[in-house]
């Protein structure tokens, strides 16, 4: 089957996968009402377009800390990539600077921050990070993204413990021996990921620990997970330079709100002062457009990367971002929009049914 939408790929690659291997991918937190939450609100909103607006010509690009997006979507940081694909995140990297967006590349990814930066370059990259238990294995990793060129930093933040996924726990998921974790590699591989992942977050963590990594770097910091407006009013006091708003693809506690209906809260209390990403079940080009109209400045877009890869690799991963960013633009041109801005200038038109 050719691929017509990006859920596609989903059907696509658990019929590739071995099952344990989609479900750890593909599942959420306990019932996972958080997960299929994130879809159904975005269902929920509906788009009022305008009418007679020239879109002969429109503009798609946005610019995120100096990087210029060929449209507004960066690929979410996901751990293992090795698991659908033999080379991993320098496919992923190589994938996305063929399309024109960010990649953020995970601490716990299969190949070294060195080794993505070296198959495209580290323009597109930034680093997804954990404050641990021990700082200096935290600042050692920093030391790394900066030498290595990234160009931000991700800190996740809301997860001081790892969340229940019942499919991974009936399944026993494990990584196989074949796989190693590249910027671990001697302080993870000698033990199972879920006992490093409860041995080394730090359930300690408060806004001194911010402090102390803004003391330490000069790269911008994201902070990912972020759902309460009380959160990003801290955030923007402490002169941080983006939040993502998150609840983790559903995988860490269920029956939190959606990110897109904790969006526009987020805005409202940023007030512009930093800078406002969302993610949580992007699959369509009409999604991305909602989160432009709620005030987001970009979204990022998970489970769909790994699928893509599952089913060809970096080609069929450059096919599916295409894919989105085409559906993009077509909601752009029914809406009358012509550029990024048009959209954020269209929020009261954004409603839900009913």
């Amino acid at each position: 089957m050719n691929p017509v939408k990006v859920a596609d790929y989903r059907g696509l690659a658990q019929s590739l996968l071995r099952a344990d291997v989609f479900d750890y991918i593909d599942g959420g937190a306990c019932d996972e009402i958080t997960k299929s939450n994130n879809r159904q609100a975005l269902n929920e909103i509906s788009i009022r377009p305008c009418c007679l607006r020239d879109v002969s010509s429109i503009d798609l690009s946005v610019t995120v800390f100096g990087s210029r997006l060929s449209f507004p979507l960066l690929i979410a940081p996901m751990a293992f990539h090795q698991l659908v694909d033999k080379e991993g995140e320098p496919d992923t990297s190589v994938a996305a600077k063929e399309c024109g967006v960010n990649l953020i590349v995970s601490c716990m990814s299969n190949r070294s921050l060195e080794e993505i930066a070296g198959s495209a370059g580290s323009e597109h990259l930034w680093a997804q990070l954990y404050i641990f238990k021990d700082r200096a294995l935290t600042q050692l990793l920093i030391h790394r993204i900066e030498q290595a060129g990234y160009k931000a930093i991700v800190l996740t933040v809301g997860v001081p413990v790892g969340g229940k996924r019942e499919r991974d726990l009936r399944n026993q998921f494990s990584l196989s021996e074949s796989l190693t974790t590249g910027n671990f590699k001697t302080e993870i591989n000698k033990q199972p990921i879920y006992h490093f992942i409860t041995e080394h977050l730090d359930p300690s963590l408060t806004w001194k620990d911010i402090e102390w990594l803004q003391s330490i770097t000069r790269l911008p910091i994201i902070l990912k997970g972020i759902l309460n407006p009380v959160d990003a009013e801290e955030a923007c006091q402490r002169n941080i330079a983006g939040i993502v708003v998150s609840n983790h693809g559903g995988r860490q506690l269920d029956t939190a709100e959606s990110a897109i209906t904790a969006l526009p809260d987020i805005v409202r209390t940023a007030a512009g002062r930093t800078m406002v990403f969302v993610d949580g079940a992007i699959e369509r080009g009409t999604d991305v457009f909602k989160a432009l109209a709620l005030g987001a400045d970009a979204v990022l877009i998970g489970r769909p990367v790994l699928w893509a890869m599952a089913v060809g690799g970096k080609n069929e991963l450059v096919n599916m971002l295409e894919l989105l960013k085409d559906e993009f633009a077509l909601a752009m041109k029914l809406t009358g929009c012509r550029t990024i801005q048009d959209i954020k200038n269209y929020t009261p038109f954004i409603g839900r049914p009913g």
